[in-house]
């Protein structure tokens, strides 16, 4: 195999009535957003696949079983994280992982100067991935969820602080964990709630100390061909559609790149569901194909 494709997939509340927790309103994924969930992960065909918004190991590989993604994906990354609504990050691979580590516990300084740190509104979920066989890992992948763009309430710390924060917690983490393993090709993938020119993926884009430039996948197409949440202005608050959904390289990576694209599905090939993108979620999938190092 000479080269991977990596996925990154927002999945909108892939939650069971068991999960819904006392207190909160998320509602629960109908069988028909499963059944198009299912329908565009397969139809993307990536190797690994980074989901955000997972609500539990069990539901998750529940719907996995029931839609047979068990068979195309076998290995499942799934560690709790810290988001009070119970959404969580997992990783779907069709290759074995050689280690997954959570970063829910870990603790980094605000990025306002107050001197008090924070924690990952969710998680950062790294997977080490084997995909020839031999000992150690080829392909490390990353996935996160940034702090929400809702206000903050009152005496909470701002949302756009909080992602700034994760954001250079993220670069610090990643950074400092793939120098211990020169060479080693990586990706950091999420749904950060940004786009390219915020802070928070700027952040995790730019160096520090002399530190090599991270490039984003979707950086080289129009802005119009990057929106990766297509929101409905009039249905969505006011927002405007935006590129939420990241995939993020070091730039000597680059080479490496074969294609970088953007995933939207309209009529189902199973049933009669009109647009199998907008049923699944309000986030599309974003991929990236890789030529692989030699080893």
């Amino acid at each position: 195999m000479n080269s991977i494709t990596i996925g990154t997939y927002n999945v909108k509340n892939l939650f069971d009535a068991s999960d819904v927790r006392p207190g909160t309103r998320t509602p629960v994924k109908s069988d028909r957003s499963k059944d198009a969930l299912a329908e565009n992960i397969t139809r993307t065909d990536a190797d690994v696949v980074t989901l955000q918004e997972c609500s539990s190991k069990e539901t998750l590989t529940k719907f996995m079983q029931t839609r047979g993604l068990d068979k195309i994906y076998p290995h499942v990354a799934f560690e709790q994280g810290n988001d009070q609504r119970g959404i969580n990050v997992a990783i779907i691979s069709k290759f074995p992982f050689t280690e997954v580590v959570s970063h829910a516990d870990a603790k980094f300084p605000l990025a306002d100067g107050s001197g008090r740190d924070c924690m990952f509104s969710r998680d950062l979920l790294r997977a080490d991935i084997d995909i020839d066989g031999k000992p150690g890992a080829d392909f490390t992948v990353y996935t996160t969820h940034l702090k929400s763009r809702r206000p903050a309430a009152p005496g909470q710390i701002s949302s756009d602080t909080k992602r700034l924060s994760e954001g250079q917690a993220v670069r610090d983490i990643v950074e400092k964990e793939m120098s211990q393993v020169p060479g080693r090709m990586f990706v950091v993938t999420g749904d950060f709630n940004d786009g390219t020119h915020n802070a928070s993926v700027q952040a995790v884009l730019n160096p520090k100390n002399g530190g090599e430039e991270w490039v984003d996948s979707l950086a080289g197409k129009p802005d119009n061909q990057r929106l990766t949440w297509p929101a409905n202005p009039n249905a969505s608050k006011g927002f405007a559609p935006e590129q939420f959904d990241h995939m993020i390289y070091p730039k000597s990576q680059a080479d490496k790149v074969v294609k970088s694209e953007i995933h939207r599905y309209g009529h189902s090939l199973y049933n009669d569901t009109r647009w199998v993108s907008s049923a699944a979620s309000d986030h599309l999938m974003v991929t990236t194909e890789f030529l692989l190092n030699d080893r």
